[in-house]
Formats: C-alpha cells, structure tokens, sequence
C-alpha cells in the first residue's frame, strides 16, 4: 500500500512545517533540541559510552531524520567500536526524498544521508530495515503507529516521543498507545518527550512508568521524561522464539539461504562456519539467477511478506556492483487469460510506485529487477572476517556440540532436522537451466513458460528452468535443453543458438509455497501445550512452547531464494540475537517452521 506523502512548507521563521497537523517539525536549532530533549532526556551519553552490546531506540515520529541523524552521529562519537544500535521509527506520512535532500543539504553524517536516500522505501506501507552504517540498523515503520506498533516484535530500551503536539496528532498519546510502548520495553527502559502535558504524563504513569519533569529547551518551561518501573507480563505465543547464546555458529549448506544468513550473522558480530557439500550442490550454485516479485494479486495474509522481501531485496542487491547485479529490469509475460486479469488487479491496485511497476496486463515490468551472477554473488557474501567456509558433507550434529547456533539452509534435504515432523514439509523440486550462445540477446530479463536471462558480455541467453517435484535426479536431459531453447525461439524467432552448458538444480519448495524460518519447535512440548486443538481446532491458545536446543533453520525457499532469502536472513539474524525482528508478529507466524506443527496438530496428523 502507497502512503500519502507529507504536505510540507517553510514557516515565516524558515521551519518546516506539516500542512495535515498544522505544527512544524523543528524550531530553530533543532539540532541542539534534539539533544537537550532526547539525549540528554534519556542520558544517552554514558549510556553509548557503556554500550557492550546492542541498543534499541524507538521513535514516534520519524519527521525530518532528525533525531536520527544526530542520535548517529552522537552513538559513532561516543559509543565503543563493538556497540551497535537499532533505531526504530514510526511515522505514518513519509516526507518525500526530494524534499528530504533539499532539507539535509547542510547537516551532518552525509554518508548516512546519502545511505539514507539510496535506500529510502519512499510511502511504501510496512516494516522497512535500511542498514546505513556497519553498527547502525535504521527500522523505519511505515503506517498508522495504532496498527503498526501492537505487531512489533522488540524490545526498545530508550524512547523519543515526538509525535507532533498532543493538540495537533492526539491519535500519537492516548492511553493505549503508552500501554503499547510499555509492552514493547525492556525493563527500566526510559523515555523523554518535549510535551508536559498532564494527559501524557497520566497515561505513562497507568502504563507502567514514573514520569517526572526536568526544564525544557528554549523557552519551553517543563519537558516529561520516565522509567518504566512496572512492565507489564510478557505474553506467551508459540511464535516466541529463543535467542542463541554468545558464540559460534554454524550454517549448513552455502546456498543463496545459507550465503546471507551467515552474512547477516556476521555483519552482526558472530562468528560463522559456512558449510558447502559437493555431496548435495545448492540448486542457487547457477551461474544466472533473478530475484522474482510475484505478488498475489488479492489482499491474501502472505502478500505482505511477498512485498517486504521483494523491497528488502531489492535495497541489497542496488548497492552492488554491475558484475553482480544488473538491474536490466524484468518482464512477467502472461501466458493465459488468468494471468492476464491477475497482472491487471496488480497494476489497478498500486503496490508499488510508478517507478517500480509498468507495462501493460500482458508484459507486466519491474524495473528494478535484473540478472544476478550468483557465483560472484555467493563469492562476495561469504568474504567477510568472521565467516568460515569449509566444505564438508555433514552427516551428524554430534561433531558441532561446540557452537551456540546450528542452522540448516540445505535446501530439500531435511535427514539433519531435529523434529522429524517436519521433515516432509519441503519437497524437492527439480530444474535444468540451459545456457546457449546466441546471435540475439534480449535486453532484459523475460520470464514467460521459461525465464530468458541475458548474459550480453558473452553473447549468452540463460534459458529455464522446468519444475519437476518429487525428482532428484542431477543428471542433464536432453529433452529440457530442448524445451529450454524452444522458449528462446519462441521469444527471438531466427535466433542462431549453440548450446554452451548446463545446469541442474533440486530446489526446496515448502507444501503451502512459504518459507521456514526460525528455531525449530519441539513436537512433544506443543502436544502438550495445545493437544487442545485436536478437539477444536478454532480455540484460542497462547502459552510458549520449548524448542529444540541450538537449532534453526532458513530452507523451503522453491525458486524465490533470490527474492526471500535477503529479509529470511535478517530475521533469523535478529531472533538469534535477540535484537528487533523486521517482520511484524502475523508475518513472521507464517513463515515460523511452527506453523507446520500446528497445523498437523489440529488436523490430527501428529
């Protein structure tokens, strides 16, 4: 969902001001406001200084960047070299990038504001992780605060009101949002906010906090500041999952899934052993891939991740080299009637902006799209100081009793998983791809019955792959190259073509066509905890269920790995560590390896 941009205009002070709440974003040096009111409101300087770990600061109102910007530049100058922060921030109304960029010409941090608007998710609606600085994560949370806090799934230890005056955005202080907050708070977590109004302070003392008054910047007389000194009780969920303990990790299977977890677990601090088989080949191990949106075409529960990982994915793969991503854009060509009213609804209801999203019913396009070579890809990902690559076909978990974490990203294969319960949840896919050289190549990616990928520097067109389900057979046939190049002749008649190679891949589809990522439930434990649902499968039940130790898994991903993998890894990343998870509660139960013990539970299967 497209959000409505922010009515902006200079004050007669030279303040910008929001035309829908009629109140201005800063006064004057809003700078030297930010770190009266929220640094020094929440003594954020000795508490970067003492930072062994991660900080969490949530925002309500994300405004100008402001606040976001001087709270970086105040955590690089005085946090130590290990210390990392995760900055969350809601804001229904985006400020347009041009006027962003207009407003920041002169601030600090210009690497952060140029990262800031190469990954700027402009009025998409949702949970948006922009990764602008090595220790520095930036959630921006598009959306009504009152829909897009309840679903959070963090833990925040300093808070910044700032949601325009009670007056002007009442809907940014009621009682139930500071009860929101509380639920969202690490213990003894603080808050500071420029209002002093009696209403604010009340609501933070029902929801938990001891507010109290210290003076305010400028010519304001009182500001609030708080601590949260009764949290509420957590609320127990079988979606709750465990964080890992410090130490080592090990990934099985160096594919697409397992290359980005173990770089997003490095980039956080962990140490990784990246483990490649020659025994069980990634099917992403192909020399052309293409990282696909496919939205459903309905407002179903599983667009809104479809849309998150595509938009995550895309902020990752932009900022490589051409020698690994292309962004040459690609064409979904419609093949049937269906399609055709199916690509239709997509470009009627605007999911994504203009720039984005073009074509026509028949050729659907997506510019931003392109052709990833995967080896230097995977090559790129897994160069990092604190991963490992090791190859070696593992057999047992016995010889890796000495790491925190074991995650399984191989693919299909499931003879590792701990809970043989959902060892039939992936099913093994097969598909041969085909390279030919040929006299005409075409200028972007064409996904029709076959996806056309070009390869222009080698005269090449990668041509595939079919879907084969249940088949495991890795050896090439003839008949797919031969259907592979009817689909180049089908696209570019009178193409003179030479088949060059080939390549055979056995992908792992999950049964429902969602991923599973997560720690991997016990099958005892949630018999216990919800045998319930045999007898009704529509009760309600929230109680946490245990998990078996260590254990995680990133696999299902069918042929979307390039699409999914990028977000899946940030995910399991944050569960791991314990840090604010990029996907709101909904989303993140349908892709929770849970899901599947779950269900088999109510239908009596297990």
């Amino acid at each position: 969902m497209l959000l409505d941009y922010a009515r902006l205009n200079l004050d007669d002070a030279g303040n910008p001001r929001n035309e829908r709440y009629q109140d201005i974003y800063y006064s004057g040096n809003g700078f030297a406001e930010t770190e009266h009111t929220y640094i020094n409101g929440n003594r954020l300087h000795e508490r970067f200084a003492r930072c062994s770990g991660s900080i969490t600061i949530g925002e309500i109102g994300y405004g100008t960047g402001l606040n976001f910007l001087h709270t970086t530049d105040t955590f690089l100058r005085d946090a130590p070299p290990g210390a990392r922060l995760h900055y969350l921030s809601f804001e229904c109304h985006p400020i347009a990038a041009s006027d962003l960029a207009r407003l920041w010409q002169n601030w600090p941090q210009p690497a952060l504001r140029a990262a800031l608007l190469a990954q700027n998710p402009h009025n998409h609606a949702g949970h948006h992780l922009l990764k602008i600085h090595p220790r520095i994560h930036l959630h921006l949370i598009l959306g009504d605060i009152r829909d897009t806090l309840p679903p959070l799934r963090a833990r925040v230890d300093t808070w910044f009101l700032d949601g325009f005056a009670p007056a002007k955005n009442p809907d940014c202080w009621t009682p139930a949002l500071m009860q929101e907050i509380a639920r969202h708070s690490a213990p003894d977590a603080t808050i500071a906010t420029f209002s002093a109004a009696a209403a604010v302070r009340d609501a933070l003392s029902q929801a938990g906090f001891t507010p109290g008054k210290i003076p305010g910047y400028g010519a304001k007389r009182d500001m609030l500041t708080a601590t949260l000194t009764t949290p509420p009780a957590p609320r127990p969920h079988w979606n709750n999952q465990p964080a890992a303990a410090d130490g080592p990790i090990v990934i099985i299977g160096a594919g697409i899934a397992g290359s980005t977890t173990a770089r997003a677990l490095a980039e956080s601090g962990r140490r990784v052993t990246l483990y490649h088989s020659d025994a069980h080949p990634a099917a992403s191990h192909v020399p052309l891939a293409v990282p696909y949106l496919n939205p459903d075409s309905e407002a179903s529960p599983d667009r809104p991740y479809q849309l998150a990982t595509w938009h995550h994915a895309m902020r990752a793969l932009h900022q490589y080299p051409r020698d690994i991503y292309n962004p040459c854009g690609v064409t979904n060509h419609a093949e049937n009637p269906r399609e055709i009213r199916r690509q239709q609804t997509l470009l009627d209801v605007h999911l994504l902006s203009a720039d984005e999203i073009g074509g026509n019913a028949t050729d659907l396009t997506y510019p931003r799209g392109g052709v990833i070579h995967l080896p230097a890809l995977l090559a790129a990902l897994a160069d990092h100081p604190n991963i490992r690559c090791e190859t070696r076909t593992i057999t047992s978990l016995a010889a890796l009793d000495d790491c925190a974490a074991i995650i399984h990203c191989c693919g299909w294969q499931q003879t590792l998983n701990p809970a043989t319960a959902l060892r039939d949840t992936i099913r093994p896919l097969r598909g041969q791809g085909s390279i030919y050289y040929s006299d005409s190549v075409p200028p972007g990616v064409y996904c029709g019955e076959r996806t056309l990928i070009p390869d222009p520097a080698n005269s090449h067109i990668y041509s595939g792959a079919g879907f084969d389900p249940e088949d495991t057979d890795l050896t090439p046939r003839d008949s797919d190259d031969a259907k592979n190049l009817a689909a180049i002749l089908q696209h570019l008649p009178g193409a003179q073509t030479r088949l060059r190679g080939h390549f055979v891949g056995i992908r792992g589809a999950s049964r429902d066509h969602m991923p599973l990522v997560g720690a991997i439930g016990d099958t005892a434990s949630i018999l216990r905890e919800y045998a319930a649902l045999r007898r009704d499968a529509h009760k309600t039940i929230t109680r946490d269920i245990a998990h078996h130790p260590r254990q995680y898994m990133h696999q299902g991903l069918g042929s979307k790995g390039c699409t999914y993998a990028w977000l899946n890894a940030d995910i399991l990343t944050a569960i791991i560590n314990a840090t604010p998870i990029p996907l709101p509660a909904p989303q993140l139960e349908r892709i929770d390896p849970t899901r599947y013990l779950i269900r088999a539970l109510k239908h009596g299967q297990i």
